[in-house]
């Protein structure tokens, strides 16, 4: 029988069976062909994407490894980069915020963009802290920054040499050293007397009560008005050219309840009355002021107009509502005065005050039917509710078109658009 292996392809042809025998294994040994068959069986698993690092080259790993390192650079490089942006703004912020914390106690510790005036300041008895003292200051107005004069207390102060008691008419005005000098150095022992001076009072009415209590003449207060220099307060350097005035400061006294010296000092005095008229006006009725379109002279001196007019507080916007239709457009209607008869004696009062002051200053200047507009200047000295009248005058409904007002004796208001409508409510007030 024949037995030549090759002859049917390697098929035993009796069964059928076949046996492929790769001629390499049969001239490697045996585990060589199992490491073989090994690598071509895990070749057969990878993806057909995959990479076959094997078939690299070593100048393609390093340029691989290259790209690679360069990546990571750049990376880096853009990294560092917003981490420097990030760091360079947070430092920036805190440097503002640090800059301007240490510029507002400078400013303070120099005195810089506090208001002119003065305040009592009242030093309790017993052990007294730097915290202590620099809050009652604060509260006081005195300071604005009290860490910084408590820090500057710690330094420069023995807390032992303040002066317990009521320091009067202290300046706020004064730096750190002169202030602690100031209240160190004891206090004001002179006789204090309780002044109120109420909503709508005159300059001429005003000079008579401060030398009733014995706080100046009347006389030289006057004269003060109009000779002193107080154009560090902002609203009397606004008001420039006064000579058609009879007081400068008409309009400005601030009314409310003071405390002076007996015998005190007239710039002392009058400064205590414009301070307060500064403190009381703040942002929020600048914002109202600009919105109105009119100076704080001409909303101060429509509201002096109101003050002596108006029955009560209420009222005020009504008065203020036919004062400023007659300013708008009572021209239309033959109206080119504001007739209001408060102002016809001023600087007096009324013919009653003329008569008890003796009728010795000339009148009429002021006197607003015969005056077109506004009068030179305030006629008494408004409170708040007053000027906010004069800057928020009513103008719902009716009011809106109110040319005329009378008043009762007993204070019931009468208004109207017309003239026919305004003799009427005349004879309805018992005025005709």
């Amino acid at each position: 029988m024949n037995q030549n292996p090759q002859s049917n392809g390697g098929q035993n042809s009796s069964g059928g069976f076949k046996v492929n025998i790769d001629q390499r294994d049969l001239m490697a040994s045996s585990a060589e062909a199992k490491r073989r068959r090994w690598e071509n069986q895990n070749l057969a698993e990878q993806p057909a994407s995959s990479p076959k690092r094997s078939s690299l080259t070593e100048k393609e790993r390093k340029a691989e490894k290259k790209a690679h390192k360069k990546r990571n650079r750049v990376k880096a490089r853009k990294n560092k980069r917003v981490f420097s942006f990030v760091w360079l703004c947070m430092v920036l912020l805190v440097s503002f915020t640090l800059a301007s914390y240490l510029t507002g106690g400078s400013n303070d510790f120099f005195a810089v963009g506090r208001p002119v005036g003065t305040v009592d300041i009242v030093i309790p008895e017993g052990v007294l802290t730097e915290d202590q003292l620099a809050d009652i200051l604060y509260k006081a107005g005195a300071i604005k920054k009290p860490e910084f004069f408590s820090l500057y207390c710690k330094i420069k102060a023995d807390m032992e040499d303040f002066t317990p008691g009521i320091h009067k008419n202290v300046g706020t005005d004064l730096d750190y050293e002169y202030l602690i000098n100031t209240l160190i150095g004891g206090t004001d022992n002179r006789e204090v007397v309780e002044v109120t001076l109420p909503e709508g009072i005159t300059a001429l009415q005003a000079a008579r009560l401060l030398e009733e209590n014995e706080v100046c003449d009347a006389q030289e207060f006057l004269t003060a008005l109009n000779s002193r220099d107080f154009d560090k307060y902002g609203m009397i350097a606004a008001l420039g050219e006064t000579s058609g005035r009879y007081y400068r400061l008409e309009g400005y006294l601030f009314p409310d309840t003071y405390q002076f010296y007996k015998g005190e000092d007239l710039e002392d005095v009058i400064g205590k009355l414009l301070h307060n008229f500064e403190v009381k006006f703040d942002s929020n009725f600048q914002k109202k002021l600009d919105e109105s379109g009119m100076t704080m002279d001409q909303v101060v001196t429509l509201a002096s107009i109101i003050q002596a007019e108006a029955a009560n507080a209420t009222d005020m916007f009504d008065v203020s509502a036919v004062l400023h239709n007659r300013l708008k457009f009572g021209a239309e209607h033959d109206i080119f005065f504001l007739e209001c008869d408060s102002t016809s004696y001023y600087p007096y009062r009324n013919a009653k005050d003329m008569e008890e002051q003796g009728g010795t200053l000339s009148y009429g200047s002021y006197d607003t039917y015969q005056v077109k507009g506004l009068p030179p200047g305030p006629i008494c000295n408004p409170g708040q509710h007053a000027i906010n009248a004069a800057l928020k005058p009513n103008t719902e409904g009716d009011a809106s078109q109110y040319l005329y007002f009378c008043h009762s004796e007993d204070g019931v208001a009468y208004y109207a658009t017309n003239e026919y409508d305004h003799e009427e409510n005349k004879i309805l007030a018992g005025i005709e």
